[in-house]
Parts: C-alpha cells; structure tokens; sequence
C-alpha cells in the first residue's frame, strides 16, 4: 500500500495507475465494460479529494470529454492494437505502433486535463474512501458486482496510507 496523495489530476492517476494490480484491471473493465479509465481515476481523485459537485454537473463535464474520447482516443487505440495484432512485425512497423501508442497516452492526457480544469473551483468537503462515484460509475457501466467489488477493493488498497 502506499499514500497517493490527492494533488494534480494527472499526477495523481499515474502514481495510481502504476499500483499493483491497478493497471490490469482498468484494461479489463476498458475492454470489457466500456470504461473509460481516464474517467475512472478522474473520479477516484474526487472522491479522494473530497470534491462536491452536484451529479447533474458532474454528467456534463463527462459528456464535455465524451466526443474527445469517442472520436481520437479509441481510434488510436485501435490502430495501436490492430498494428500489434499483424505480429511479427517489422522494425518501421513496431517503431510506428511505439509513435500511435505516445499518442494515445497524450490523447489522454489531455482529457485528463481537461477533466481537472473543468472541476477547478469545486468546493472540497471530506473525502470518500468507499468511492462512491467510482461504484456508481461503474455500475451505470453495468460491471458485474464480482468485479465492482474487486475493482474497489484494489483501488482502496492503492490508496490507503502506508
């Protein structure tokens, strides 16, 4: 375990991105439930945070994104995991699969970031550790509650104080 402290946005889901176990399952609720994991640990920082924010207002910001998403990140994606799919793959071909995969990464980067400047100003109250937003979220993505529950458990772990 270890202490992720609440700061910048993108700072904050790197570290817990890199924690044990987190990575695998955010790609298996990406690839299986339609997560968007920038949104996922956008709303473990909120709750994290202690951040309020009425849900209407919340469902806006994350539509705001939506499109972004929706129209660079997946396309990329998918060129990405086509390119790896045509394996054995020449050195032009994995060195333009290295060049697609530095842009998804900034493609989300930068839906992360406008996810943190789009909630600047947001009033803190206390935080959640049960990550509420994080269990709602997920289950409007309908994650069946076996994994709902493993997903929280393993994102309480990553952020539980040392």
């Amino acid at each position: 375990m270890t202490d992720i402290l609440p700061g910048p946005l993108w700072d904050f889901a790197l570290e817990l991105y890199q924690q044990p176990d987190i990575e695998v399952q955010c790609l298996q609720l990406q690839d299986e439930y339609g997560v968007r994991i920038p949104i996922l640990l956008f709303l473990c920082w909120l709750d994290i945070s202690g951040k309020r924010v009425e849900p209407s207002t919340l469902a806006n910001v994350l539509k705001e994104t939506a499109e972004w998403y929706e129209q660079v990140v997946v396309p990329l994606r998918g060129a990405r995991r086509w390119i790896k799919s045509q394996a054995p793959l020449d050195e032009s071909q994995s060195q333009c699969r290295g060049q697609i995969k530095a842009a998804e990464l900034a493609a989300e980067r930068w839906e992360i970031q406008q996810l943190a400047e789009l909630s600047k100003g947001w009033p803190v109250e206390r935080a959640a550790p049960l990550l509420p937003r994080v269990q709602n979220y997920l289950a409007a993505r309908e994650v069946p509650p076996s994994v709902l529950q493993r997903t929280l458990v393993l994102l309480q772990g990553a952020l539980a104080p040392a």
